[in-house]
């Protein structure tokens, strides 16, 4: 059965849908407003969530964006008095299950519950089964340390931060990357590597952001490069530290810009990519020294 919670500034709304659910033997806890549904979203984990539109304070379109930001695979299924098409629309592009309209019809309200649960697992038994594919690893241990990583993995991978993981040679840097891709809304998307370190500095500009015809001696055709290959992914740059300090620069272009331009041509081109890098050096050190900016 599903762990599921309730937010709805009505007393006799909540205590209503609780009754039933619980009937139905799923386990359920209530939130008042908006702000400390979030609270609970943060601390606990739910199958299902129940929200009303209209609230106090934060308002349930409002919500709904905040638990896509923290648990993009989370059901939510939004229930108003307030209902209309545009509404509705609305809450189902920016992530929603379902919208129900009040008093909500409990027939339906029971289907749609079951039918988000069936949707979860599925997407579950995909990303377990892509795991297998791809050949991920899981990530064993429950020392404080792995713990800690862990949780660490879950609160970033939802959103789009770049991260950089640092650590010695064979202490799992790359497992990091990939968990991080596998848990993130960019999962469905390509997981692009380059070792930066096994590149020759005067080809990792052309590896990285693809070249044209003739744009050296031995560039005989366009090749598209890894921040393309990766577009609506992550690019994986492991061992950053080794990159050069003018493929550095076109990096952080872009950055900044989510731009590429192929070596030999001075045409933008956007992309849309989630940059995760590793490194064994100590890029303080490194940048102390002028060879890492």
């Amino acid at each position: 059965m599903a762990n599921i919670l309730i937010i709805d500034d009505e007393k006799s709304i909540r205590n209503t849908l609780q009754e039933i659910l619980e009937y139905e033997k799923h386990t359920v806890e209530q939130a008042t407003n908006g702000q400390e549904g979030l609270e609970f979203i943060a601390k606990n984990k739910y199958d299902v969530v129940l929200c009303d539109i209209k609230m106090p304070g934060l308002d349930g379109i409002e919500v709904l964006d905040k638990i896509m930001e923290i648990a993009p695979d989370l059901a939510v299924i939004m229930i108003s008095g307030h209902g209309n098409i545009d509404t509705a629309v609305e809450a189902i592009k920016k992530g929603a299950y379902d919208f129900i309209e009040k008093p909500p019809d409990l027939n339906r309200l029971l289907v749609s519950i079951k039918n988000a649960l069936e949707r979860t697992e599925l997407v579950a038994e995909t990303r377990i089964l892509k795991r297998k594919v791809n050949g991920t690893y899981d990530i064993i241990g429950e020392s404080a340390a792995i713990k800690k990583v862990k949780e660490m993995i879950e609160r970033v991978a939802p959103t789009d931060a770049r991260v950089l993981i640092t650590g010695s040679n064979g202490t799992g840097k790359e497992l990091v990357a990939r968990w991080l891709h596998e848990k993130s809304n960019r999962a469905p998307g390509p997981f692009i590597e380059v070792n930066c370190a096994a590149i020759p500095s005067e080809l990792i500009e052309s590896e990285l952001f693809g070249h044209e015809k003739g744009a050296f001696t031995s560039a005989i055709k366009q090749r598209i490069g890894k921040f393309e290959q990766a577009n609506g992914g992550s690019v994986f740059l492991d061992e950053i530290g080794d990159m050069s300090l003018s493929a550095q620069a076109k990096v952080l272009r872009a950055l900044q810009e989510n731009k590429i331009s192929r070596v030999g041509s001075d045409k933008d081109i956007k992309v849309d990519v989630r940059v995760l890098a590793a490194t064994n050096k100590d890029l303080k050190e490194e940048i102390e020294k002028k060879e890492f900016s």
